[in-house]
C-alpha cells in the first residue's frame, strides 16, 4: 500500500504506529503521516530533488545543493523519544517531514523543523504536522516547541501564530525564535475543528462537483451494474465529460452506449476527478491503484466486497494516494442541481433544499423512491454502503456551509465517531436541522439525541414528513396550534391527537361549503393566536372543500406561522404549492410535534462549559493518579482524584471496635453517623445498615453494639460526621458505547430507581446542560421548594456536575463514576460517599490530531513493530537552520 512502512529486520527501536494517520488536507485530497524509518533514505534523496532553491533556502538559512550521508542518517535514523520524525506520504513519495529534538539535559524541551515539497505547500501540511508532531512529543513527556523562522517566511510564521498555541516571539539576525507550550488548549482545539471542518467539506464538495467522471467496468449488456450507471449519467443531465472504462470493447474499438471506449483510467484524457467503480470485487485493488495513478480525486465504489479486510486495504490504498472513497457498496452519489446522477438508481429527484445521506445501501434507494414519490427536490443524495471512508460525519462538515441544502435526512445503522456526531449536530443544528432515520433507537437514544438538537425518526415517511414541514416556513414559536377545518369529527380527532403529543391545541370549526373569504377571515384569526395551523380537509361525496382550500390560499400569502394541511381524497390545488401536505391528521401532529420540539431546542441558549479556577488546566497533570490502576479505585484513590476537581467527599474513616468509633467520631465533631459499608446495605438505607443523630461518644459506643449484633462478627463501619438535613440525590458519569461518557443524575432512593427517574446527559456539559439536567427529573420540584419547602442549593448541585463532566471528559479510563448520596440541603451540598471504577482508556477519536476514522481501519490494524540495526545517535552536532514556505522550519541542530 502506498506509504506504508516495510518489516525492519533488527529491535532495537519499536515502530509508534499509533502514531500513524491518513489525514485530510485543506484542498480536500488525503495523504499518509507516519514515523519516519530507517529505509527511508532512498525516499528522502527523491524529495530533496523535489524541493526549490527557496524552500531549501528557508529551511536551512542558506543555499545548500545536496544532502550529504551523515545528513539523511541523523534524518531519517530516530529513537522517537527524545528524537522524533514524522513523514507525509502522497502515493509512494515522500511530500513532506517534520522533526523535534530534545535532550537528556531538557527532555521537555524540543526544537522542531518542517519541510514541505513545493508542489504541496498551501494544502495545509504544515499544520497537520504541527498538530501530529505535538501529539507524538507529548507521547513522550516534551512540553514546549522551539523553532527559529525567517522573518521573511511570512506563511510558516503563521503556520504558528495560527495554530492556537500562546507562542513567544524573540528577533534575532533576521530570524524568529518561537516557543510555545504544546498542551492542547481551548483555542488550539477550536482551530483544529476549524481547519477539519473547512477540509471536509471541501473532500465532498469535490466528490459532489466533478468536472469529469470514468465509469470503471461500464459494460455493454444492459443487465450489468456499469452499464446502468454508465446510462444514469447520461440520462441526469451532467455537463462534463463521462468515460467509459472496458478494455473488451477497448481492445474491439466498440463504444458503450455509443461512446468510445478506453481500456484503462490511465487512457482516458485527465483530468477525471471522478471514478465510479463497477468492476468484480477481484479486479478492485488494480483499478484502485491506477485510479491513484491517473491522478483521481474520489472514487464510488458499487462493488461490494463482502470483505473487510478488502475494504480496509481499498480505502488505506485510495487514502495514500490522495483520494476519498463513498462505499464500497454504496449505491451511488446524485446531485441534482450539477445533473449528477452516479448511481445505481434510475430516478433523480428535482433539485431541492434537503440533502439525504443513506448508511445502507437498500435503505438509500427506499430514501429517493420516497423522495420521487412525493417529489420532493433534494440538494444531493450520498449512499455510504460499508461505510469504508465517507461517513455522515462528512457529509454534515458539507452540509452546514451548503447554501443549496436547508434541512438534513440522515439514515444511520451506527455512530461511526458518535462524540464528533454529537458534536457535529449540535452546531450544524443551530443553523439547520438534522432529522435522523434510525431503527432500533431506545429512549435514552431519542433523549440523547434531542440533546444535540437532533429530530429522531423510526421511518422513512416520518423524515420526508418532518423535512417539508421544516423547508416550508418558519418554525413555531411555541407549542399552541389551531385545528381548523369544516368537519366536526375531523377537528376533534386532529385536536385529540395534538393535545395527546404534548401540543395546546385549539378547535376552530367553521360551516361546510360556507364562503372562501369567510374562511380566510377565520383562518387569519387563529393564526393571530397560536403558533402553528393544522388545516384538516377531506374530501365528502356530496361537500366538496373548496371553501377550505381555497380559503385558506386567500390567506396564505399574510400567515406568519406554520401551516401544515392533513387531507384525504384529493391533491393539493397549485394555487397551495409549498405548503406541507400529510395523508392523516396523525402524521401532521406527529410532525408539528417533532419540529416544535426542535424549534425549542434551536431557543434554548447553548450555554458555556466553564472552567473552575481548581479545576486541572491540563490532563497530564492528573492522569498520574489514575496511572496504573484496574478495577475499583480505593476510597482514598478516589477521594484524591475527585479533589483535583474541586469535588470533596465528607471523610467517612473505618474503624472496628466501638472504642476507636468513638475516638473517631470525636475527631470528626458530633453529631456523628454510624453506617456499614457492606454490600448490600451500601446505599440502601431502608435496610437499615446506618445508625443516625449521634450526639456524643455513649451514642457511637451503642450504636456501634447495635450494628455489631444486626450485622455479625466482621461488619465494615465507618463513622461520618452528619450531613445537614436535605434531598439526597445520586451524580454520576459512565462511558455509553455509543455516545461516550455521559453524566447522570437522580434523586436517591428505591423508589426513583424502581421508577427509572433518571436523566443523563451527552458532553461536554455547558452551564446550561447542567441546569436542565437537574430538572429533566420527574422528582425535581422536591429540590425546587416543592409546595411551599425551602429551596435547596440547586446552584451547588449544577456546578457539582459541571465538576463531574469535566472530570468524564477529561479521562476516558474512567468508566464509571457514583456520588451516592450527595445531600443537597439550604445552603450547600455535601457528598457522602464516592464509587470510581477503571477501565481501559476508551479512544477519545474527536480529540488530539485530525484523522480519519473508518471502520475498514480499526485502532488495531496497524503494521507490524517495526525496528533497525542501527540505533539512533542523540546529541551530535548539527548545522543551523532555517526554515521553508508553509510549513518548513529549522533551528540550531537540525539538519
Amino acid at each position: 500500500m502506498g506509504g506504508r512502512p516495510p518489516v525492519g529486520e533488527a529491535d532495537p527501536v519499536v515502530y509508534p504506529a499509533e502514531w500513524e494517520a491518513d489525514v485530510i488536507l485543506t484542498d480536500g485530497g488525503t495523504a499518509h503521516l507516519r514515523p519516519v524509518l530507517p529505509s527511508d533514505g532512498p525516499l528522502l534523496r527523491a524529495f530533496w530533488t523535489r524541493l526549490s532553491p527557496q524552500t531549501i533556502y528557508f529551511r536551512f538559512f542558506a543555499a545548500r545543493r545536496v544532502l550529504s550521508d551523515a545528513d539523511i542518517h541523523r534524518i531519517v535514523v530516530v529513537d522517537q523519544r527524545l528524537r522524533g520524525a514524522l513523514v507525509a506520504m502522497i502515493g509512494e513519495d515522500l511530500v513532506a517531514l517534520a522533526h523535534w529534538e530534545s535532550s537528556a539535559s531538557h527532555p521537555t524541551e524540543a526544537e522542531i523543523a518542517f519541510l514541505v515539497q513545493d508542489d504541496q505547500q498551501r494544502r495545509g501540511l504544515g499544520s497537520i504536522l504541527l498538530e501530529h508532531l505535538a501529539a507524538a512529543a507529548r507521547d513522550r513527556g516534551i512540553r514546549r516547541f522551539d523553532a527559529d523562522v525567517l522573518g521573511e517566511n511570512r506563511q510558516m510564521l503563521r503556520v504558528f501564530l495560527d495554530a492556537g498555541y500562546t507562542v513567544a516571539r524573540a528577533f534575532d539576525s533576521g530570524a524568529v525564535r518561537l516557543s510555545f507550550e504544546i498542551a492542547p488548549t481551548e483555542r488550539s482545539v477550536d482551530v483544529m475543528r476549524a481547519r477539519e471542518h473547512r477540509a471536509e467539506a471541501a473532500s465532498i464538495r469535490r466528490l459532489l462537483h466533478p468536472r469529469a467522471i470514468a465509469v470503471l467496468g461500464a459494460g455493454r449488456s444492459t443487465g450489468s451494474v456499469g452499464n446502468a450507471v454508465l446510462h444514469h449519467l447520461l440520462a441526469g443531465g451532467f455537463d462534463g465529460p463521462v468515460y467509459p472504462v472496458n478494455p473488451a470493447a477497448a481492445a474491439a474499438g466498440t463504444a458503450v452506449a455509443s461512446i468510445r471506449a478506453y481500456a484503462g483510467i490511465e487512457d482516458v484524457p485527465k483530468p477525471v476527478d471522478l471514478a465510479v467503480v463497477c468492476v468484480p470485487p477481484a479486479e478492485v485493488p488494480g483499478v484502485v491503484a491506477a485510479c491513484g495513478r491517473a491522478g483521481v480525486w474520489g472514487l464510488i465504489v458499487i462493488t461490494d466486497q463482502r470483505d473487510d479486510a478488502a475494504d480496509g486495504m481499498l480505502v488505506a490504498e485510495a487514502r495514500a494516494d490522495g483520494m476519498r472513497v463513498v462505499g464500497p457498496a454504496s449505491m451511488g452519489v446524485q446531485n441534482p442541481r450539477a445533473g449528477l446522477n452516479a448511481s445505481m438508481v434510475p430516478w433523480m429527484p428535482p433539485a431541492g433544499r434537503i440533502g439525504c445521506y443513506a448508511q445502507s445501501g437498500p435503505f438509500g434507494g427506499a430514501i429517493l423512491e420516497a423522495a420521487a414519490a412525493r417529489q420532493v427536490g433534494l440538494s444531493a443524495f450520498v449512499s455510504a454502503g460499508d461505510r469504508g471512508d465517507v461517513s455522515g460525519n462528512d457529509l454534515l462538515q458539507y452540509w452546514e456551509e451548503d447554501t443549496a441544502t436547508d434541512a438534513v435526512i440522515m439514515h444511520l445503522e451506527t455512530f461511526g465517531n458518535p462524540r464528533k456526531f454529537v458534536r457535529l449536530a449540535r452546531r450544524v443544528g443551530r443553523r439547520k436541522p438534522v432529522v435522523t432515520v434510525y431503527s432500533g433507537r431506545s429512549v435514552l437514544d431519542d433523549a440523547l439525541l434531542r440533546q444535540a438538537g437532533v429530530i429522531g425518526v423510526d421511518r422513512i415517511s416520518q423524515a420526508f414528513d418532518v423535512a417539508l414541514l421544516l423547508t416550508a416556513g418558519p418554525l413555531p414559536a411555541g407549542r399552541r396550534v389551531a385545528v381548523v377545518g369544516d368537519s366536526r369529527a375531523l377537528v376533534r380527532l386532529t385536536a385529540r391527537a395534538a393535545d395527546a403529543a404534548g401540543l395546546d391545541a385549539e378547535e376552530v370549526l367553521l360551516p361546510a361549503g360556507g364562503d372562501p373569504a369567510m374562511f380566510a377571515d377565520a383562518v387569519l384569526a387563529a393564526a393571530g393566536r397560536v403558533d402553528a395551523l393544522i388545516v384538516s380537509v377531506v374530501r365528502l361525496p356530496v361537500v366538496l372543500p373548496t371553501s377550505a382550500l381555497g380559503g385558506l390560499a386567500l390567506a396564505l400569502g399574510r400567515i406568519e406561522v406554520p401551516v401544515l394541511i392533513a387531507l384525504r381524497g384529493m391533491a393539493l390545488p397549485p394555487s397551495l404549492a409549498g405548503v406541507p401536505v400529510y395523508p392523516s391528521p396523525e402524521a401532521a401532529v406527529s410532525a408539528l410535534r417533532r419540529v416544535a420540539g426542535y424549534a425549542e431546542w434551536r431557543a434554548r441558549p447553548s450555554g458555556t462549559v466553564p472552567t473552575p479556577a481548581d479545576v486541572p488546566v491540563r490532563v497530564d497533570d492528573v492522569r498520574p493518579l489514575v496511572a496504573d490502576v484496574t478495577g475499583r479505585m480505593s476510597d482514598v484513590q478516589a477521594g484524591a482524584l475527585l479533589a483535583r476537581y474541586g469535588i470533596g467527599v465528607l471523610p467517612a474513616p473505618v474503624v472496628t471496635s466501638g472504642d476507636e468509633a468513638a475516638r473517631a467520631a470525636a475527631e470528626l465533631g458530633f453529631p456523628v453517623v454510624l453506617k456499614t459499608l457492606a454490600e448490600p446495605y451500601r446505599h440502601r438505607a431502608d435496610l437499615g445498615g446506618q445508625r443516625l443523630h449521634l450526639a456524643d461518644s455513649d451514642a457511637v459506643r451503642a450504636a456501634w453494639a447495635s450494628l455489631r449484633a444486626q450485622l455479625g462478627p466482621a461488619p465494615m463501619i465507618a463513622v461520618q460526621p452528619m450531613a445537614p438535613a436535605g434531598v439526597p440525590v445520586v451524580v454520576g458519569s459512565e462511558e455509553h458505547p455509543r455516545y461516550g461518557p455521559l453524566v447522570s443524575f437522580g434523586l436517591s432512593g428505591p423508589a426513583t430507581d424502581l421508577l427509572g427517574d433518571r436523566a443523563h446527559h451527552i458532553l461536554p456539559l455547558t452551564d446550561v446542560d447542567a441546569a436542565r439536567l437537574v430538572r429533566m427529573v420527574r422528582a425535581a420540584p422536591l429540590l425546587l421548594g416543592y409546595h411551599g419547602s425551602q429551596p435547596l442549593d440547586v446552584a451547588a448541585l449544577e456546578d457539582l456536575l459541571l465538576r463531574v463532566g469535566r472530570l468524564a471528559d477529561d479521562l476516558s479510563e474512567v468508566t464509571s463514576l457514583t456520588l451516592d448520596p450527595v445531600v443537597v440541603s439550604a445552603g450547600r451540598i455535601t457528598v457522602l460517599s464516592a464509587e470510581i471504577v477503571l477501565g481501559p482508556s476508551a479512544p477519545r477519536a474527536d480529540v488530539g490530531p485530525r484523522r480519519f476514522w473508518s471502520p475498514a481501519l480499526p485502532g488495531g490494524d496497524h503494521p507490524p513493530p517495526v525496528t533497525d540495526q542501527a540505533r539512533p545517535a542523540v546529541g551530535a552536532p548539527a548545522t543551523r537552520g532555517g526554515s521553508a514556505q508553509h510549513g518548513h522550519t529549522g533551528h540550531n541542530r537540525l539538519p
